[in-house]
């Protein structure tokens, strides 16, 4: 019981969080459905054109799709949605988001076929499970946050879900610099990118994080296949 008081995804924080204001401006607008329809046609391309090419090849450069799609277009169009703690929205800038439907509905926009409404509502490490080998699933206690972005950079560039005490976000490592990509509770509560290691919202008692976008979960993504929600 403990530990899933630990790991609920957008639980409310205690009322002695001290809020930090965060300055980010809106990025610039893009056609979100349009992005996600160029991912869904890349998709469907990746999935019938393997002629001559390895299931390596094929499996490497879609990961390189949906990386590019997420980190270019997709996350970035949330950044500035309000958050609130029942938030749902599935259109950026319109509405509320919290912490777990941020991640859930990103990656459904992504083309990854999950049940969005149950998979926001689960603890962050259920939400991590879903996608993530279990060997594949790292754990702090009682660590700096410091301990986390080193274990990000040398498990190199990717998206990684991070489950913290009261928040759930993602971690985007673009080989340089680990980024949280998250609906921030904090100051005036909104979607934000900003640098993992100094993130106010990184402050918890226990953090666990699981890297995305392995071999297992972009066959799923070629071939539309369902992601079943841990529970």
């Amino acid at each position: 019981m403990l530990l899933l008081s630990l790991l609920l995804a957008c639980s409310q924080p205690p009322a002695d969080v001290a809020p930090k204001v965060v300055d980010v401006e809106p990025a610039e607008v893009v056609d979100y459905e349009a992005a996600r329809q160029r991912l869904s046609a890349e998709r469907e391309r990746l999935a019938v054109s393997r002629a001559g090419r390895s299931e390596a090849e094929v499996l490497e450069e879609a990961r390189d799709v949906v990386f590019r799609a997420l980190v270019d277009e997709l996350i970035p169009a949330w950044h500035g949605t309000p958050w609130a703690f029942h938030g749902t929205s599935t259109t950026p800038r319109e509405g509320e988001i919290a912490c777990g439907y941020y991640v859930s509905t990103l990656l459904l926009h992504a083309d990854f076929d999950v049940e969005r409404v149950r998979l926001a509502q689960q603890a962050s490490e259920n939400i991590i499970k879903t996608f993530t080998a279990r060997s594949d699933i790292h754990r702090f206690s009682s660590r700096p946050a410091s301990d986390v972005v080193d274990r990000v950079q040398r498990d190199g560039r990717g998206i990684y879900i991070l489950g913290l005490d009261y928040h759930a976000a993602l971690l985007v490592n673009d080989g340089d610099a680990v980024q949280m990509c998250h609906a921030s509770y904090l100051g005036e509560g909104r979607a934000l990118c900003e640098p993992a290691l100094t993130s106010a919202a990184m402050v918890s008692n226990y953090r666990v994080v699981g890297k995305l976008l392995d071999d297992a979960m972009m066959r799923k993504w070629l071939q539309g296949e369902g992601f079943a929600t841990v529970r």
